[in-house]
């Protein structure tokens, strides 16, 4: 219903022109959000665009952005109304002249909307999450822009619910997964080996920023009930984040630091990751778009476990490329995740599903295409 990708006909943007894109983004942290951010900049600059993030100056986001070779310009950005930060994104916007502005976080959104306006610059706006959002006349965050693009059908139908805008101007656009890194090739051997997981044992793993809201401490009590149980299984998290003491403080005192549950720590090899794994789990309870890691589970054909939060169902039910759990609910969690290890063909045939329509749909070709057409959209819309 809220989707801006038409059935996919080849490559949309042979002769799209170069353009000059301005990236904001006032968070400081590195998450799916960020990732997407820096995946999309990296990408479009190969296809010939000149990029620019600004961003946060301590923002980890920075560093990123810099060792991919994309120019990064820092702005602290205080609080959603910062007339100095206002100031310096106008100066920005003067300097670089972008063709058009990409905005994703709340404060950012707000000053470079306002910047954008004021400098007569074609706007966009990203929701990547599906937290609710005021409907308050006066949330003008999400009505300076142009377009908005979210991440998943659900962000759409709560933007559009809560009178934010209308279903016209709202396209959803998942992250593409680059089939490149992404492929059923990828071996998950070294990774095994590393933790000395045993031949033929199960491995479960849940890849995420840990943080509250990613529902880890359910994803540690399925672990004990399996364990209980009598099931051999190696779980693993996989991330960094505040909240990483406390839960593995969580994790020993359900006696699982026994070789049970392992935290990796941040990784850069998660396609090797993926493929190590017999299911993936996500366990969100709080927010969640259509995750990056499901879709890139589904292009390794590693079936999902995943809560009824935010876009997850609309990610691997589809396809039929996962299960889906109430949030904060360990005991449904559980007996998912031990069906799924007990039924080997099932699992088969999830993952084989799970990658052709990732390759169909969700490739990271399609959404660089479908970002220069919405693009090329806005800008022909704001020209006329």
């Amino acid at each position: 219903m809220f989707s801006c990708v038409p059935p996919f006909s080849g490559r949309a943007a042979e002769g799209v022109r170069s353009l000059k894109i301005l990236h904001t983004e006032s968070s400081r942290g590195w998450g799916g959000q960020e990732k997407r951010i820096l995946l999309e900049a990296v990408s479009l600059q190969e296809r010939g665009h000149r990029v620019l993030i600004a961003g946060q100056p301590d923002a980890l986001l920075k560093p990123e952005a810099e060792g991919a070779g994309v120019p990064f310009w820092a702005v602290r950005m205080r609080k959603s109304w910062d007339p100095f930060a206002l100031v310096h994104l106008i100066a920005l916007i003067r300097e670089f002249r972008p063709d058009l502005i990409h905005t994703h976080s709340s404060k950012d959104s707000w000053l470079a909307g306002v910047a954008g306006r004021l400098m007569r610059v074609a706007l966009i706006r990203t929701r990547h999450v599906s937290i609710p959002v005021s409907g308050h006349q006066l949330n003008w965050a999400y009505r300076f822009p142009h377009k908005i693009m979210t991440t998943a059908g659900r962000i759409s139908q709560i933007l559009v619910e809560n009178g934010l805008c209308a279903a016209s101007r709202v396209c959803v656009l998942p992250t593409g997964v680059d089939l490149s890194r992404f492929h059923s090739g990828a071996t998950g051997e070294a990774f095994r080996a590393e933790f000395s997981v045993p031949e033929g044992a199960p491995a479960v793993g849940l890849i995420a920023n840990l943080r509250k809201s990613k529902g880890i401490e359910h994803f540690l009590a399925a672990a004990r009930i399996l364990k209980d149980g009598g099931c051999r299984v190696r779980f693993f998290v996989v991330g960094e984040g505040q909240w990483r003491d406390i839960f593995r403080e969580n994790a020993d005192g359900l006696g699982l630091l026994d070789g049970t549950v392992t935290f990796t720590g941040y990784r850069d090899d998660v396609p090797d990751i993926m493929a190590a794994l017999d299911v993936l789990v996500i366990a969100s309870t709080g927010t969640e778009g259509i995750p990056q890691v499901a879709l890139q589970a589904m292009a390794m054909g590693v079936p999902v476990v995943g809560t009824d939060v935010g876009g997850v169902p609309e990610a691997i039910l589809p396809p039929g490329a996962g299960v889906v759990v109430p949030p904060a609910d360990s005991k449904a969690m559980a007996s998912k995740i031990k069906e799924l290890l007990d039924d080997a063909p099932r699992r088969a045939r999830m993952g084989s599903s799970g990658k052709n329509y990732v390759k169909e749909h969700h490739s990271l070709n399609r959404m660089l295409d479908e970002t220069e057409r919405i693009y090329e959209e806005v800008l022909a819309a704001c020209a006329n």
